[in-house]
């Protein structure tokens, strides 16, 4: 465009006679300057003599467009800053053919979350070719514009747009109308209440048992009466009460009501070979089941979990095998009973940890591990409610006083309400991680109520906190410390950095044969959550952890 200009004005000058005297160039400044015919010296001052045709200015001898030049934005020697481009003589953003400017930001409206499909059209997730599209977490589906867990969302229920009616949990994935929730319990002694004292004595709410009582067996189930502890000289108060009354209380709260069927039919002193499908107290616990459907009238009736107490005999047998005892038991329990009554809801099975095998004699045992890793396999149909290590035991150290009974019996409630209510998975405090680096060996924690603590008072320190480290050098490397360093997390120091392989490093897994179990003597620690959710008998009800030994790399 310049190289055009400077032609002009040389043919003009041709067309002059060549006469490049004052005259014919303030005759050529009037003519290229501004409209009014201002002098020379005018025009020069907004940058429009020098020989540009408008738009174009003169700055610095150069004939430019204010338009669009980035150097000379509006007028000469005014520059966007960089990254800027000029258009209609503004610095602004300039964006290519496959974006959009949106304010001040050039973007890509076909995947842009905060500009999908246009300008300020955000989403809640991502965006594909112009269309939000939710990024929903493992396990959740997209359900319209929300991610829901249709395992336990009354909103979609097994799938999107499955509601439950009011007042009914999704649990499992399907609606859960029962009105006569149905608890089998059993076991060997501990199930049934061996050497306890009776607490339990008057029902509070509307919780029944058969008219054969807790320890119900499996012949004249002939009506329900209200759930009550009675003793029969040696067995006394179980956890059913404590249980089904801790669940009427959560509900209560929350605007619901669960009433508890609650029917015993463990055997003292016998392990899972006696009591499996196939024995006596199975076929008890069948005809308990029967007779619940048979006397619900016009409750709907449901067998919604087993809660197991047991391990005492299968460690004095050493079953290697009883983690795979445990699976085979649940998976019984469920076919047998959704076989029985035509239920579709599962059976999960719940259970608690052996804590008492110091006083039968041994320094440790497998079976608390087993217990854990049974329900490790099966996280959505096998639980382990806690251990037992800081509940008060009689004097022969194996078996529960009454006030223990009760009071695992609450422990029982929260899992069950949790899982069997609320639908929301349960995991007791449990090591998640273990990790080392140098002579610190770190564990992370599952923690159900957050942050962690170690407790001197209601359990007596058996050196340090319950942990021991192990390895195969013959000479394992002492703990010189044990401290809590966030809310998930505890540090284990070493006094050297270990050499040996098969590391191990272990919690409440080791005691003095022959010392009876309880929070005072025997396998313990002192690791507990905050969990300061109220007793209706008055007892703490904060999860300690439970017995482990995990591998330390």
């Amino acid at each position: 465009m310049h190289r055009r200009v400077l032609a002009l004005a040389v043919l003009a000058s041709f067309a002059c006679g060549g006469d490049d005297g004052p005259g014919a160039a303030a005759s050529t400044g009037a003519s290229l300057g501004d409209a009014s015919g201002a002098s020379g010296g005018s025009a020069a001052s907004d940058g429009s003599a020098g020989g540009c045709d408008a738009p174009l200015l003169d700055c610095g001898g150069a004939c430019i467009d204010p338009q669009v030049d980035p150097a000379h934005c509006g007028g000469c020697d005014a520059p966007c800053d960089p990254g800027l481009a000029c258009a209609g003589g503004s610095c602004t953003v300039a964006c290519g053919a496959a974006a959009t400017r949106c304010g001040d930001a050039c973007v890509d409206t076909q995947h842009d979350p905060a500009h999908c499909g246009g300008c300020d059209s955000p989403c809640a997730g991502s965006c594909d070719a112009g269309r939000c599209v939710l990024d929903c977490d493992e396990g959740e589906l997209a359900c319209g514009d929300v991610c829901s867990n249709t395992s336990n969302d009354e909103a979609h229920c097994g799938g999107c747009g499955n509601a439950c009616s009011t007042g009914q949990p999704c649990v499992f994935g399907q609606c859960v109308a029962t009105t006569l929730h149905h608890l089998l319990i059993t076991g060997q002694s501990l199930s049934t209440g061996t050497l306890s004292d009776v607490l339990s004595a008057v029902q509070p709410y509307d919780n029944v048992m058969f008219v054969t009582g807790v320890r119900a067996g499996g012949a004249n189930l002939t009506s329900l009466v209200p759930l009550v502890e009675t003793s029969n000289g040696v067995e006394g108060e179980t956890i059913a009460s404590g249980m089904a009354n801790r669940v009427s209380d959560f509900a209560a709260a929350d605007g619901v009501a669960v009433r508890t069927l609650a029917s015993a039919h463990g055997i003292g002193g016998q392990p899972y070979s006696v009591l499996r499908k196939g024995t006596a107290a199975y076929a008890n616990g069948m005809a308990q089941v029967a007779a619940g459907v048979a006397l619900a009238g016009a409750d709907s009736h449901a067998v919604r979990a087993v809660a197991v107490i047991h391990g005492e005999s299968d460690h004095n047998l050493g079953n290697a095998d009883y983690d795979q005892n445990l699976l085979q038991w649940q998976s019984d329990y469920e076919a047998d009973v959704q076989a029985l009554t035509g239920q579709t809801l599962p059976v999960p099975m719940f259970t608690d940890q052996m804590s008492s095998f110091t006083a039968l004699g041994s320094a440790s045992s497998t079976i608390p591990l087993q217990q854990l890793a049974a329900a490790q396999a099966r996280p959505d149909r096998l639980f382990v409610v806690a251990p037992k290590y800081m509940l008060p035991y009689v004097a022969d150290g194996v078996h529960l006083t009454g006030d223990a009974e009760r009071w695992l019996g609450e422990l029982y409630a929260k899992a069950w309400y949790r899982v069997l209510v609320e639908g929301t998975p349960w995991r007791p405090l449990s090591p998640r991680q273990v990790t080392r680096q140098g002579t610190t060996v770190t564990i992370d924690f599952w923690v159900p109520v957050p942050p962690l603590q170690l407790d001197t008072v209601t359990v007596t320190d058996p050196g340090n906190y319950g942990f021991v480290f192990t390895d195969s050098s013959g000479a394992s490397p002492a703990i010189t410390g044990v401290q809590i360093v966030d809310d998930d997390t505890v540090a284990v120091e070493l006094a050297a950095v270990p050499v040996g392989g098969n590391r191990q490093i272990h919690y409440a897994m080791f005691g003095t044969p022959g010392a009876p179990a309880g929070p005072t003597t025997g396998a313990r620690g002192n690791l507990r959550d905050s969990d300061a959710t109220a007793s209706l008998a008055g007892y703490a009800l904060a999860n300690w952890c439970v017995h482990f030994s995990a591998a330390v790399p």
